[in-house]
């Protein structure tokens, strides 16, 4: 699983500024095309920006946009042909899920992770409604889309200061790649039925967070991503909640657009300074984000950040404790029975 590094200021020192421009710019698009899941449109293209370390690189720009909106258009169909018949539609996810993971614990790749989050959320939205599947359909491809334009742009605009290539260092796992594949798409699709019982359409955007823990390899990255992003959830829920009181104040557009700016600008700069992971801080950009547009499209703010900090703690530290206990049930008693030959022929030897 790759996790990208700290951004470093000599190597991009306006990287904080072209994020801040990057979220404005999401709030701008949002008011000009009116789109039914706002927040899947501001927050998008962020993700995939502040996944960019020294220049520009298009697999991130380019590239994973166009898969992503392929994944989640062929899911649709996929939910659209067999929502009629749950069991098949299940047995399909799982088996995309188990795909997926398997995937990215062979290779490392990051389509893995596409391919979870698209199965994920559109199967979800396939059993609450067609129409709110396609919603998410085309909010998907509009943030998409708005990426492929807004990134490259910015980059253009504000270029990074050094002209190297990142090298991604991706951790693989060796050993019990597909029983580990099995265990966690299994427990996702537990954590899925969870997630269509509880939560209303308007807030599985606010899924990811709860999802994502599972993609790591190993139960003690999963326990360490679900409280970042515990940790990075009380952040992004606090700079919204005060985004929306100065707003009540004065609701201006303009007021709106400048707050979001320096809200981007801050959690950028910390990206790159802070104390904390920088994950810890792009993600909590994101919960901000996603909770400003919602409650601007007439959702609940305290609500929406209650069950914002309510999943991802409750649903992200169940789901990785899950999967811990399957891992030592599962797969550490048979690493202990391939050591210990080993172990015996030492000893005889010695």
């Amino acid at each position: 699983m790759y996790v990208a590094p700290r951004p470093k200021l000599e190597d991009d020192p306006f990287f904080a500024l072209r994020l801040a421009l990057l979220c404005v710019i999401g709030f701008v698009a949002v008011q000009w095309i009116k789109p039914v899941v706002p927040a899947l449109v501001v927050t998008l293209p962020i993700g995939l920006m502040a996944g960019q370390r020294k220049r520009f690189d298009p697999l991130l720009g380019i590239i994973a946009p166009l898969i992503f909106i392929a994944l989640v258009w062929i899911m649709t169909a996929i939910v659209s042909l067999t929502r009629e018949i749950p069991v098949v539609m299940i047995a399909i996810t799982f088996w995309i899920f188990f795909g997926g993971f398997f995937l990215i614990r062979r290779t490392g790749s990051p389509i893995g992770i596409l391919v979870i989050m698209a199965a994920a959320l559109m199967s979800i939205m396939g059993l609450k409604s067609p129409s709110t599947l396609f919603y998410f359909r085309d909010g998907f491809t509009q943030g998409a889309l708005l990426s492929m334009v807004a990134v490259p742009l910015l980059y253009w605009m504000i270029p990074p200061a050094s002209d190297e290539v990142h090298t991604r260092e991706v951790e693989l796992v060796r050993d019990y790649r597909g029983i580990g594949s099995l265990i966690r798409a299994s427990v996702l699709l537990l954590l899925c039925f969870w997630l269509y019982a509880v939560m209303p359409a308007s807030d599985m955007i606010l899924a990811i967070g709860a999802i994502f823990v599972l993609v790591f390899p190993t139960k003690g990255q999963a326990f360490s991503e679900a409280l970042q992003r515990t940790l990075a959830t009380v952040y992004g829920t606090g700079a919204a909640l005060l985004i929306l009181c100065a707003l009540s104040w004065n609701g201006h557009f303009t007021i709106l657009l400048g707050l979001i700016g320096l809200t981007g600008l801050g959690f950028g700069w910390r990206m790159m300074e802070g104390s904390r992971p920088s994950m810890v801080y792009q993600y909590g950009l994101s919960v901000c984000l996603a909770l400003v547009a919602g409650a601007l499209s007439s959702q609940s703010p305290a609500y929406a950040s209650l069950m914002r900090l309510l999943l991802t703690g409750a649903g992200a530290i169940t789901a990785a404790m899950l999967v811990a206990l399957l891992d030592s049930l599962l797969l550490e008693p048979k690493q202990a029975r391939q050591l210990r030959p080993e172990t015996t022929a030492d000893e005889l030897a010695g």
